[in-house]
């Protein structure tokens, strides 16, 4: 990806001057919104080392071999079409240091229509922000429907 492209996390910025300075390791996403959309703007861009980086010790994918890690997130990043992020809801960190992004993924795949929302959780590790886990289902049919969808209803 040029540097001056739009980033893939729709934010109105360049990509080198939003997600890709998370990327590159210049800085620490500020908050989990941050994270969340840098991840999701990895994936598009293949970038397979920031979303191992980004992963919480805690997270379920850490149990499976590194190499088989990589090359199932490498498959779903050259498979999939990221075409489009909408932030739901946000949640800001509570007591323990979790916060939580709802969100939808525009996700396409041989011109199948995988698009999906999720449930986030994040955990600052001291360092920065991480990926703890995440709860998904299929995008709902009706775009109007995206507008009534919060964290608190998310089930």
């Amino acid at each position: 990806m040029k540097p001056s492209s739009p980033c893939p996390c729709g934010k109105a910025k360049p990509y080198a001057e939003c997600c890709g300075v998370f990327h590159k390791g210049l800085a620490e996403a500020p908050d989990a919104e941050s994270l969340m959309r840098s991840r999701y703007s990895a994936f598009a861009v293949g970038d397979i080392d920031y979303l191992v980086r980004t992963l919480h010790a805690d997270h379920d994918d850490l149990t499976m071999p590194e190499a088989d890690l990589r090359e199932s997130l490498r498959r779903s990043a050259r498979s999939h079409k990221y075409m489009e992020l909408t932030i739901l809801d946000r949640e800001a960190p509570d007591a323990q240091g979790i916060s939580h992004v709802l969100f939808m993924a525009k996700v396409f795949e041989n011109g199948r229509n995988l698009s999906f929302v999720e449930l986030s959780t994040f955990a600052h590790d001291g360092v920065g922000w991480r990926y703890l886990s995440g709860t998904s289902r299929p995008a709902p049919p009706k775009p109007s429907d995206l507008q009534t969808m919060r964290i608190a209803s998310f089930a």
